[in-house]
């Protein structure tokens, strides 16, 4: 987990998140289907208290796929702001997995980074939780990112353990769906 010990403020979902999203396209559909998914934009505080001792403000966006042949593809970028410094990053996904049918753990590679100590070229994953919808369902719910090497991403998505902080309750939507 990377959290920067610098202050804290609530970060706003902004367009740069989405815009980076966009510059990491998704191939279309293809004869190949899809056997499963997750998708979504959500943003949400950790106040204080917590393990962390500083409130961290979240942004993530994301979406990812499975076709039958086990081609992973999709996108995310996160921006974590603490203390009033943001750090953004995005990343192209290479691996997803949809464990109890509405959670998904996924990952892949940093394609930008403005945090020196999450360098290009290395990983990073997460987990969230789809509660499903109306105002009846509980709130949809994330872990935070974490980053780290190729060999790591690979064993956080291929292991069915639920998060190791939180996960937290979050506004916005997550779309997982599975056809196995």
């Amino acid at each position: 987990m990377r959290i920067k010990q610098a202050g804290a403020r609530r970060a706003a979902m902004t367009g740069a998140v989405l815009m980076a999203l966009s510059l990491v396209a998704m191939p279309q559909a293809s004869a190949d289907p899809v056997v499963e998914s997750a998708f979504g934009g959500e943003h949400w505080t950790i106040e204080l208290p917590n393990p962390f001792g500083v409130e961290v403000g979240n942004n993530l966006a994301f979406t990812a796929r499975e076709t039958v042949s086990g081609e992973v593809t999709g996108s995310w970028a996160y921006q974590q702001t603490v203390e009033g410094e943001t750090f953004r990053f995005v990343g192209r996904i290479s691996c997803l997995n949809v464990y109890d049918g509405n959670r998904a753990k996924l990952g892949g590679v940093v394609i930008y980074s403005n945090d020196p100590t999450v360098p290009v070229g290395s990983f990073g994953w997460f987990q969230v939780f789809d509660n499903g919808q109306g105002e009846t369902n509980p709130p949809d719910r994330s872990s935070l990112v974490g980053f780290g090497d190729e060999a790591a991403n690979e064993a956080f998505c291929n292991s069915p353990t639920l998060p190791r902080f939180g996960p937290w309750d979050v506004q916005g939507n997550v779309s997982v769906t599975t056809t196995g």
